[in-house]
């Protein structure tokens, strides 16, 4: 009997993802930074140095110049001690390039992630390589190039995505594609409407249905959405007005969508109606007088915070600024018309993650390793004292949350 080579991997990849989710070594934390627009300067490599990270999700436009090695020789190098996913952008395209140069850059992204750099990530690329999904820990990344492929059209990508993350059953997922749709800019573009999504099904409303993060790029800002419970006629979700806006909480349902596209290349300036949309939660651009074009950054997350598989912790960072960290909140996956996501930072947290030193109760005002838990209620500061001042909870300012809440 003869097997198909395509799918024996499959299998084994199954098994493979089984095997890990039943070790329970999914809810250890990793930190994985998020950009695109890099180019193959001095800055794209500050802005890697930022801080450490165990995988980086490139979201396109490499280097601008249609040398499809650059990036990957200059910034990524070959002794990388990280993971890497990476997407197409527009500056790879057929059209910018040639075609023997955009299939290289297919190849090349594709090499980086079927490397030995990337063993213990599980991928499944479509035909012509521009779509993939990955398993990586216990997170579902799936990549697409709509507008940017004229190998694989904008209804096969909406397919592949369906199919994924229907089929994902990771703790959490990512949708990472180059291009946006109209609401989802600030303005540079002001002639830009549906790029990804065209006058169909929304992309982003079917990454939403399943609680899927989205990440996109091409417009040089930082730019995160509140907490949306429709992308295709933007509708803010009603819980996320009841929170503080370093609160996210996702769910199958509601989502939200990052833009970080300034890894290094340039930064461009807002414009229009569109920087003004109520649904911006937080944004960065070049400024007025230009005062920030050359603060570069990232957005580094780390996901499963104190072993809790529901909750991640999000910094955006730059260089050449004397504030290094612009926007920092944290996500819940959590649905908010069942219970309070306070009540995530205890419930959340997997058996195998906590010590002995760590579920005991302190009585003496103290935390951590050698005094135990905080009472219910109270949070660990990053000295080791229980309160619930914002020094003591905080994650940008220190919190323990293996110690106590943070918020």
């Amino acid at each position: 009997m003869k097997f198909n080579k395509n799918y024996l991997y499959n299998l084994l990849f199954i098994a493979l993802n089984q095997f890990s989710k039943s070790q329970g070594s999914g809810t250890d934390e990793f930190t994985m930074t998020i950009h695109g627009d890099t180019g193959t300067g001095k800055e794209a490599t500050q802005v890697m140095n930022l801080r450490k990270f165990d995988a980086l999700l490139h979201l396109g436009d490499y280097d601008y110049e249609c040398k499809p090695d650059s990036y990957f020789d200059n910034i990524l190098k070959y002794n990388r001690d990280y993971k890497f996913f990476g997407i197409l952008g527009n500056h790879e395209t057929k059209q910018q390039c040639s075609e023997s140069k955009y299939y290289q850059y297919v190849n090349n992204i594709h090499y980086q992630m079927t490397n030995s750099k990337n063993k213990s990530t599980y991928c499944t690329f479509s035909s012509k390589k521009t779509m993939w999904s990955c398993a990586y820990r216990n997170m579902r990344i799936i990549g697409l190039s709509p507008a940017i492929s004229k190998d694989e059209k904008k209804d096969e990508q909406l397919k592949f995505l369906k199919k994924h993350l229907s089929s994902s059953k990771e703790d959490w997922k990512i949708c990472a594609w180059h291009y946006y749709d109209g609401y989802y800019h600030t303005g540079k573009y002001p002639s830009d409407e549906n790029i990804v999504s065209q006058n169909g099904e929304s992309f982003y409303d079917v990454c939403r249905e399943y609680g899927a993060i989205i990440f996109t790029a091409h417009d040089h800002v930082y730019a995160r959405t509140r907490v949306m419970s429709k992308f295709s006629h933007p509708k803010i979700d009603s819980y996320d007005y009841k929170t503080d806006s370093d609160i996210v909480q996702i769910y199958e349902g509601a989502t939200l969508n990052i833009l970080s596209a300034i890894g290094g290349y340039e930064i461009y300036s807002e414009g229009g109606k569109y920087k003004d949309y109520s649904h911006w939660q937080k944004k960065f651009a070049k400024g007025s007088h230009g005062e920030n074009e050359k603060k570069f950054g990232t957005l580094n997350c780390k996901f499963n915070v104190g072993g809790n598989n529901k909750k991640a912790y999000c910094e955006f960072l730059r260089i050449n600024s004397s504030s290094k960290v612009f926007d920092s909140f944290t996500i819940y996956r959590n649905d908010p018309s069942k219970r309070s996501y306070r009540d995530v930072d205890s419930s959340g947290k997997s058996s195998s993650s906590s010590s002995s030193s760590s579920s005991s109760s302190s009585s003496n005002g103290r935390c951590g390793s050698k005094y135990g838990k905080c009472p219910s209620g109270q949070c660990c500061s990053k000295y080791g004292y229980c309160g619930t001042s914002s020094s003591h909870c905080k994650l940008s300012r220190g919190c323990n949350s293996k110690y106590g809440l943070c918020k």
